[in-house]
Formats: C-alpha cells, sequence, structure tokens
C-alpha cells in the first residue's frame, strides 16, 4: 500500500511541555521568561497549564524570523514546582501554528541558566536521570532536583530513586498518579555531589516530561567562589544515543566534566576510539575533559551530560545523539552581550556549507577541525568572536547540505553561565513508498525510499534481490517478486 515520507522534528516544533524547577530565591530565581524564534513562517503561540484554571492562558504573534520574550514572574508562585511530594498542577503546555524553538529561562544575574524545550524529543515512558556528581549544592533549600509532568489523564508514574530522596528511601519504588498538566517534584535529601540522584529509574504508562535541576552549585574547584544553576529537559531512553560529541567550554577555570548514563547492563564505553569503561543500567562515568573535543560511542544507548561553565561559572546540557540526528537549519535568541560561544557539530562534507542569518562570511570551513576517533566523520567548531550575534533578536544559522548540531555558552567569570543545545535531538525519519498499490502480472513496481545525505542504501528482497539506490525500479513482476523489500 501507499505510505507518506515524514520527517521528525525535536527542538523545533509545534507542541511542547515543560514543568520548571523551584530555585531558591535566597539566592536569585527570578525573572523567569521563556523566549521565543521562528523560522519562515509567522507563528501564533499559546502557553497554558492544563490542569490550572487559575493560570492565564498567554498568547501571542510573532513574526516569520523574528523572537520574542514572554515574561511569566508575575505567575511564579504556580509555575516553580513546589512543595516536593505533592500533586500539583503547574505544567506548562506551549502549542504554536508554525514550527518555533523555545527555551525557559532562569534569568536571575546571580543564578541563571537556560532549560532547551525539545518538543517530542522530551516525551517518553522510560527515563533515567543525569546528574553531575563532582560539585556539592551551596544552600540546604538548592537541593538537585527532578521535575515531571503528564501529558495524559490518569498516567501512573513509578520512581525508583538512586539515592535517598526527601521522603524517600533510595531503591524503594514508589508511584504517583497524575492527569494532563499536573506535575510532581522530588529533591536529594543531601546538599552532597555523592547524594546527587544520577539514574534515578522513572516509567509512566503514558507519556511524560522530565526536568533536571541542580541548583547554586559549588564552582570553587575552577577557582573563585562562584554559585551557579545547572538544568535542562531531560530525553527519554526512546531519544537516547550511542554517539556523542563533547566540545570543552573555552572559558572554564578547568577541565569540563561529561557524565555518561548508561540505560542499558554492559554497556561498553569507548572515548575517542579506544574501550575505557563498562557500565550498567542506570550507573555514570565520568569523563574529565580538558581537551578541546571527544568523541564518545557506547555499545548501547546513554544520556550524556556535558558541565562546562565560564570562569568559575558552571553551566550544564543535555548533549545531543549524532546518530541520525540534527538540524538543518536553527533559530536560537541569544540572551545577553555577555561573552558568547557557538558549538557546532557536522559531518565532513558540510562544514563549508554555513549561512548565518544568510551571510557565509561567519562561519566558514576553516573554523572546523577533525574530531579526535571519529575516522574522520565528524567535524568540529568553536566559534567565540561572536560580535555578529545579537542580543535578544533574531539568529539563524542554516546548512545547505548537510544536518548539524548547535550549542551555546553564553556568560561572565564570577557572573553566570547559561549553557544549552538547541538542534533537533530526535532520529529524522525516511520511510518507503510505492508507485502503486496494486501490481498485475508483467506490471513495473517502482520503490522509493526519501534520500539522506552523504547516506549508502542497501535493499535486500526475495530470491537474494540486491540493490544500492534509493530508488528502483523492478519487474515485469510475476509471483516470483512476491515478498519483503528492506532498505
Amino acid at each position: 500500500c501507499l505510505s507518506l515520507a515524514s520527517f521528525s522534528l525535536a527542538q523545533s516544533d509545534t507542541e511542547f511541555w515543560f514543568v520548571a524547577p523551584e530555585v531558591w530565591d535566597g539566592h536569585g530565581d527570578d525573572p523567569i521568561v521563556i523566549r521565543f524564534a521562528t523560522f519562515d513562517d509567522a507563528a501564533n503561540i499559546t502557553i497554558e497549564q492544563p490542569a490550572n484554571a487559575a493560570f492565564p492562558a498567554q498568547t501571542i504573534s510573532v513574526a516569520a524570523n523574528g523572537t520574542a520574550t514572554v515574561n511569566l514572574t508575575a505567575w511564579m508562585g504556580m509555575i516553580e514546582n513546589k512543595p516536593v511530594n505533592t500533586l500539583l498542577t503547574y505544567g506548562l503546555h506551549i502549542v504554536s501554528d508554525a514550527p518555533i524553538t523555545a527555551y525557559y529561562e532562569v534569568n536571575h544575574n546571580d543564578n541563571p541558566d537556560i532549560f532547551t524545550l525539545k518538543g517530542s524529543s522530551a516525551l517518553g515512558t522510560e527515563f533515567y536521570t543525569p546528574f553531575q556528581n563532582y560539585l556539592s549544592n551551596n544552600y540546604s533549600e538548592s537541593k538537585a532536583g527532578i521535575d515531571v509532568v503528564a501529558t495524559e489523564d490518569n498516567t501512573q508514574i513509578t520512581v525508583v530513586p538512586s539515592v535517598a530522596l526527601t521522603g524517600h528511601p533510595a531503591d524503594v519504588a514508589f508511584t504517583v498518579t497524575l492527569n494532563a498538566g499536573e506535575t510532581y517534584s522530588m529533591r536529594a535529601a543531601s546538599t552532597a555531589a555523592n547524594a546527587h540522584p544520577g539514574g534515578t529509574y522513572i516509567t509512566s504508562s503514558a507519556p511524560i516530561a522530565v526536568t533536571m535541576s541542580d541548583d547554586s552549585i559549588v564552582g570553587s574547584p575552577f577557582g573563585g567562589s562562584c554559585y551557579d544553576l545547572l538544568g535542562d529537559q531531560l530525553i527519554p531512553v526512546s531519544v537516547a544515543g550511542d554517539q556523542y560529541i563533547a566540545v570543552k567550554g573555552v572559558q572554564l577555570g578547568g577541565a569540563d566534566r561529561v557524565f555518561i548514563l548508561a540505560t542499558e547492563d554492559n554497556t561498553e564505553v569507548f572515548i575517542n576510539g579506544v574501550s575505557t569503561w563498562t557500565l550498567n543500567a542506570g550507573e555514570t562515568y565520568t569523563h574529565v575533559l580538558g581537551a578541546p573535543v571527544a568523541y564518545y560511542e557506547t555499545s548501547a544507548p546513554v544520556t550524556v551530560l556535558h558541565m562546562t561553565g565560564v570562569g568559575c561559572e558552571v553551566g550544564g546540557a543535555i548533549l545531543p545523539p549524532l546518530r541520525c540526528t540534527g538540524s538543518r537549519d536553527v533559530a536560537f535568541v541569544r540572551s545577553t552581550n555577555a561573552s558568547f560561544s557557538i558549538n557546532l557539530l557536522v559531518q565532513a562534507g558540510s562544514e563549508g556549507d554555513f549561512t548565518f542569518n544568510g551571510n557565509a562570511a561567519f562561519i566558514t570551513a576553516a573554523a572546523f577541525t577533525d574530531v579526535p576517533g571519529a575516522a574522520g566523520l565528524w567535524k568540529y567548531a568553536q566559534i567565540t568572536t561572536t560580535a555578529f550575534v545579537p542580543t535578544l533578536s533574531a539568529s539563524r544559522i542554516e546548512n545547505s547540505t548537510g544536518y548539524f548540531h548547535m550549542g551555546v555558552i553564553n556568560g561572565t567569570p564570577s557572573g553566570y553561565c547559561r549553557y544549552g543545545y538547541f538542534s533537533d535531538f530526535a532520529q529524522y525519519q525516511f520511510e518507503t513508498y510505492t508507485d502503486g498499490d496494486s501490481l498485475c502480472t508483467d506490471d513495473l513496481v517502482t520503490l522509493f525510499v526519501d534520500p539522506i545525505e552523504n547516506a549508502s542504501f542497501t535493499w535486500t528482497g526475495p530470491s537474494g534481490f540486491e540493490s544500492d539506490q534509493n530508488t528502483l525500479t523492478i519487474g515485469p513482476v510475476d509471483e516470483s517478486y512476491e515478498g519483503m523489500y528492506i532498505v
């Protein structure tokens, strides 16, 4: 039968679910904003809380290739997900009539971070929570947190804490039931670095979204008296991958840390092509990243949290898996005029095909270097001379020939750090289809699969059939051609 080809979006999407973590106001938790960027089409965007009739829905219109910021500080009391261990109604649901990118920002000068909203890539029914286990939290009120939001009514969520959480002992499962838009918050029982809940296992009967936060973590090992927020929206096990690249921030006062969290037992970890460690499900391996870049491969899917920063101010981001993921077009917003770095990852051969706001002069092939251990397949660039990127205005990076990943680091030493990835995490999906839904003897049949840049194709079929084309014609057909054709 005839089926339609499909393409999956992630960071750029038309629907987002998010639950905002509680950030301690004694160090700084406001203002809170959501920033949007559009592509070629104008967008009408609504922010609502489906479970909370008291929240006034926010509706805005954003021009094509534009940006907008919605200040939500007036409703912090019904957005930050507190108190812990309580069924709350604070889930945010964002809907747009055109693709957009979005991120939630805690915009306090002393304690900011950005949480890039991942659209469909944030939704799943199985999660392991990644956390850093190197730095402690500075205040008893700012412990590491896990927050969940349901997208459907009567969603049963089961949590197996890896360490003691407030009100929940380690390794003892508990279950909560949430309706669409309802939320639940969990916090580590201790501020100690080794008591962070990395590897906590969460399953649900319907798709949920999960936020991790690590408030006011102590950056003194990187020099100075710094305490900064680290957090991100998580990806489920179904989106986790087996290939990653981390690009070291150039301004952190020491080596970065990369936290690799296994989702299956006996997961072998390779760093720059060298077998380094074996993990069981829920276990974390910490890589001390002093080199400019590292390439990670694993024998089973993992989730990777990268901690970098500026001076002694740290930030963190979930890294995007590489296999069949990425964007051809990323729209984003620079939050402040502080130092700003762009990290780019692209398959070799497309490094010379970038434009920024239509201009090819700012991101050139000369900025890219081979990623070690990646057999020449991947290039990376860290662009730190970024005066061309405006503050709080439209920015758009495109590549005309290949998919890429893009992250940003924005901050000041002894001030703050914001870190996040804006490119698509979901695997782009291409389906096969035919030129007809019925065949007669002696007909010709054409089989198609949408082309993928730099890809090779292998078809197999009945009686030893093989082809290496993305489009092929077979026949005249008879009953000997009957069977399954796989690409």
